[in-house]
């Protein structure tokens, strides 16, 4: 461990003052900016604090810092070991040390009475009361008792507040619509997550003697319903994880997992947007993302583009009607210029405007680009592929998220274009967890719902490595771990997250060429650090 800990919190004391010791939450955000590495450290840090908030400490108090008293406290509260107190009141203390006016004493020394340091007393002790009056006592005895209970009430109601396995079983809720519309997809969902259980399972058991059990509850389409049906399957507390597998009433959800303080995993296609998952400046502390946003998704574009196919001039096509693919072509237009390209062009088209897709890829066609980056639905990309060749458009066309559908309408159009994928059917990896899928289930992964189904089957494998390694189940002991993940092997692609934004950072993605009538898989590929 090379992080210094002591350095990081003195920096953050000289930044924020010593009141940022009353802000653990936000303490925890700044120190996971600033070293990704000490995730055990940082919770540490932060359970401690709340603990020393709740029995009444302020870093602004006369006497601060933690002695052999709160470490002790430390250790028979919250379960840390000698040497896990003794390094936490150690940063606690360097950081107080760095406030006006303080200076950080190593040893607390008991007072020893010698000629020179006792208060004189007037008239001498005998003038002094040798006994505190009844009424004082009883005061005293009955202020006493008072803090007592409310301690206990405290204790009890923190006790309930806590999630716990049941038996030998490690529980997450997965949540998608189950009934309506999108009934079927859901269901493919959760049966790929139970897949992952079963290979989960099958391995060995989690944490010596658990097994990992997924239970899925349905989403309603409605905000205020989907609250009320995520609070009342949460009231289990043997539910120590959420899963969800749909951007339906995503932002819902997540205050949601803020307010109970559980995890919550995010495995749809296209994640939420940032704006709704930050609070200020900062991801929302529980909810997290396997799939890759759209500002990366697009920067991967651009990338390819420049660097791949050493394109110069790039026109893009986009379906202005589609929050995903506005957002994608926005990224990869910065992104563009940063890696040394022009855009020639810039045309928006609505996905069932037939006519309007026809302009748009006339005009693509007559500007002075070598590539045109199209971003939008499966039927857009295959239709507006299409429509670029019928224009006389003989440059390179590259898209995001090949399907078969793109060969079967497009047809001889989609010949030598290129297409960057979150997931890929045609991935040997994903292929093997198909046939898995097939042989399990009797009956084969629809290809539309291939991406969500690798992505839900990913999230519950990611799960059980943290619920593996965390240093226990309450909430913050899991977020701290998933948030502390790197370079986790799973089957699309290798993880590692990000914890600015809670995202994968610089996952790969995989590369598909079409050419003899067919997509071809290539490799996976992710952005160069150089």
């Amino acid at each position: 461990m090379t992080v210094d800990f002591s350095t990081i919190m003195a920096e953050l004391t000289e930044e924020y003052g010593v009141s940022i010791l009353e802000d653990p939450d936000r303490l925890s955000q700044l120190l996971e900016n600033r070293c990704q590495e000490g995730a055990d450290k940082v919770f540490h840090l932060t359970f401690a604090l709340r603990q020393l908030l709740r029995d009444g400490w302020t870093p602004n108090s006369q006497d601060p810092f933690i002695g052999k008293k709160e470490k002790r406290r430390l250790r028979e509260l919250l379960g840390l070991t000698e040497e896990q107190a003794e390094r936490t009141a150690d940063i606690i203390n360097s950081a107080l040390a760095q406030g006006p006016g303080t200076e950080y004493p190593h040893e607390h020394k008991d007072l020893v009475a010698v000629p020179g340091n006792l208060k004189q007393i007037a008239g001498g002790v005998s003038s002094r009361p040798r006994h505190a009056s009844r009424e004082r006592k009883n005061l005293s005895g009955g202020i006493i008792i008072i803090a007592a209970v409310v301690f206990l009430m405290l204790l009890f109601f923190q006790i309930g507040r806590q999630r716990t396995p049941v038996g030998d079983e490690l529980r997450v809720a997965f949540f998608a619509p189950m009934s309506g519309a999108g009934a079927r997809s859901a269901h493919v969902r959760l049966r790929a997550a139970q897949l992952a259980v079963e290979r989960v399972n099958s391995i060995e058991s989690i944490r010596g003697g658990y097994r990992l059990k997924v239970v899925g509850f349905d989403l309603p389409k409605d905000p205020e319903a989907a609250e009320k049906a995520v609070v009342s399957a949460m009231s289990d507390k043997s539910f120590l994880v959420m899963m969800l597998a749909d951007d339906n009433c995503a932002e819902t959800v997540a205050k949601v997992a803020e307010s109970l303080e559980v995890p919550l995993v995010f495995v749809s296609e296209n994640p939420p947007l940032k704006e709704g998952m930050q609070a200020g400046e900062f991801p929302l502390l529980y909810s997290f993302s396997l799939a890759n946003d759209p500002n990366y998704r697009g920067k991967m574009l651009s990338y390819f583009a420049s660097q791949a196919l050493l394109s110069k001039n790039v026109a893009y096509c986009y379906n202005i009607s589609d929050p995903a693919s506005r957002e994608i072509f926005s990224s990869s237009c910065k992104w563009a210029e940063a890696f040394g390209m022009t855009v020639a062009a810039e045309i928006p088209f609505t996905g069932k405007d037939t006519k309007s897709r026809a302009q748009v890829a006339k005009a693509a066609a007559e500007s002075s680009a070598d590539v045109v980056i199209v971003t939008g639905l499966a039927a857009d990309k295959s239709g507006m592929t299409a429509s670029l060749r019928g224009a006389g458009f003989s440059g390179l066309i590259l898209g995001e998220g090949y399907t078969d559908m793109i060969y079967k309408e497009a047809g001889a159009a989609a010949a030598g274009s290129w297409w960057i994928n979150e997931v890929s059917s045609l991935d040997p990896a994903i292929r093997s967890v198909l046939k898995n899928y097939k042989r399990l289930y009797n009956e084969e992964c629809p290809q539309e719902e291939v991406v969500s189904a690798i992505l839900s089957y990913d999230g519950v494998m990611w799960i059980a490595s943290a619920l593996g390694k965390a240093p226990g189940f309450r909430g913050e002991a899991i977020r701290h771990t998933l948030l502390a993940t790197m370079n986790l092997p799973l089957t699309h692609a290798t993880l590692t997250v990000d914890p600015r934004t809670h995202t994968p950072l610089n996952k790969a993605m995989a590369l598909v060429h079409c050419a003899d009538g067919r997509g071809i898989f290539q490799r996976r590929i992710r952005i160069s650090k150089e």
